[in-house]
């Protein structure tokens, strides 16, 4: 099969078409974990504590790097096996029509560019009638990652595509689900990811939550008068704290009906707030519909920890 040689935007970090992945990388115990997270995060990589989750939210991690798949979901998942960047000459990306294919494509390319090696994402198909459907998942892909070679292979199964790759060459795969080629690497089709010939990385991608967009508080004392909190706050609604804890809200509409000299804690209403694992999909309409003003954003224990605006959920992380 050909290579698609359709030419590609410069990879330059100034081109005005290139979208910059930089994810947040959180790692696990494990030598080939730490190598895989330092070179997709740079020295912002974090070792996990004894809570992953608690370590992820305090990152604000978009991606996990480990050593079992498991079902951690409270970010994106990148599973190394068998990775020897020292020795790696390209990196594929086996994508397909599922959720998890942009964001192996995303880190293929990210880690050719990191190792100096070629990278390109490539859509297997059994034949002419499914080569229309290959073509548009890669344009979709090209859309994304614009800058990384695309490329559909006419393949009987997918480990006579494994077979057919250079030495040196790092698979991507996503996990299962999406095309019947992604499908074919897991389960007791595991054997094709072990004939990859310098390793896999599994890749799996989770819907964006609420503590990977917010921005940081800015909350006033319930003992603040009415007349100082007008004077200080910005927006249509005030934030009101104590030692850490959100305990409410209060409109600019009632703080102008105030007394000046009340304290907030006696004017301000029990608080509209999400919670920092909330996935963002659930609370758009809801952030939506106070715009401009953030929501407060708390932890598991009523921490405020953030405050999340419409303007954060439009420019999820990627």
């Amino acid at each position: 099969m050909t290579p698609d040689t359709r030419p590609r935007r410069p990879d330059t970090p100034d081109h005005p078409d290139r979208r910059s992945f930089e994810p947040r990388v959180v790692w696990t115990k494990g030598r080939e974990c730490r190598t895989l997270a330092e070179l997709l995060g740079g020295d912002a990589a974090t070792p996990a504590g004894f809570d992953v989750k608690a370590t992820c939210i305090e990152a604000r991690a978009t991606l996990l790097v480990t050593r079992h798949l498991g079902s951690f979901d409270l970010c994106s998942v990148a599973v190394p096996d068998g990775f020897r960047p020292e020795a790696t000459t390209s990196v594929v990306a086996a994508v397909g029509g599922g959720p998890h294919s942009r964001l192996a494509a995303a880190v293929a390319d990210l880690l050719g560019r990191r190792l100096g090696v070629p990278a390109r994402a490539v859509y297997g198909h059994r034949g002419s009638e499914e080569r229309d459907l290959a073509e548009g998942v890669l344009a979709s892909i090209a859309a994304a990652v614009p800058h990384l070679r695309t490329e559909p292979v006419e393949t009987p199964n997918p480990a006579a595509m494994v077979d057919s790759l250079p030495a040196g060459t790092l698979l991507v795969v996503g996990a299962p689900g999406g095309s019947w080629f992604q499908r074919q690497f897991f389960g007791p089709g595991a054997r094709i990811r072990a004939k990859a010939p310098h390793g896999t990385i599994v890749i799996r991608h989770s819907p964006t939550r609420v503590f990977q967009v917010m921005g940081p508080p800015v909350a006033f004392g319930p003992q603040m008068f009415v007349e100082d909190a007008c004077l200080l706050a910005a927006g249509d609604h005030v934030i009101v704290a104590e030692e850490g804890k959100l305990v409410g809200t209060v409109s600019r509409r009632r703080l102008a009906e105030a007394d000046p000299r009340q304290a907030l804690g006696e004017v301000m209403e029990d608080p509209v707030f999400l919670t920092v694992d909330e996935k963002v999909d659930d609370i758009t309409e809801l952030v939506g519909g106070r715009r401009p003003d953030p929501i407060p954003v708390v932890d598991a224990t009523g921490r405020l920890v953030g405050v999340v605006d419409a303007d954060g959920i439009d420019r999820p992380p990627r």
